[in-house]
């Protein structure tokens, strides 16, 4: 027997060979907070931008005045039903008006909103 003969260990044949190591997940960095209120896809901003819209068109269509002190919500809701398709036809020709009466509601709700769920996004 030679000197390197000793220096090598017996093979067990019932050894489970070796694990392959996994690799850490590398966290990225968190996102700034303005980044994370207001970051919105380009597909997010025209859904909002639509939602808007259809808002703004119940607004207008129902010529809702939430100063009147008289404001009935069964002659509203009988009052858009009346003009909806007048609506229709009107917001064809002026887009942008019932996109900015929509906008007075929606986008407070929607950045309250973001407010609100900001600690669980991430």
């Amino acid at each position: 027997m030679s000197d390197t003969d000793s220096d090598l260990e017996p093979i067990e044949p019932d050894a489970p060979p070796e694990a392959p190591r996994k690799a850490k997940k590398v966290k990225p960095p968190p996102r700034p907070i303005l980044i994370r209120l207001f970051g919105v896809s380009l597909w997010g901003a025209f859904k909002l931008a639509l939602l808007c819209v259809v808002v703004g068109f119940f607004v207008l269509a129902s010529q809702f005045d939430p100063r009147d002190p008289d404001v009935d919500m069964g002659s509203m809701l009988a009052g858009m039903t009346r003009s909806a398709w007048e609506a229709a036809g009107w917001s064809v020709r002026n887009f942008w008006k019932p996109a900015l009466a929509g906008a007075g509601l929606v986008l407070p709700v929607w950045v309250l909103w973001r407010l609100l769920s900001l600690p669980f996004r991430k």
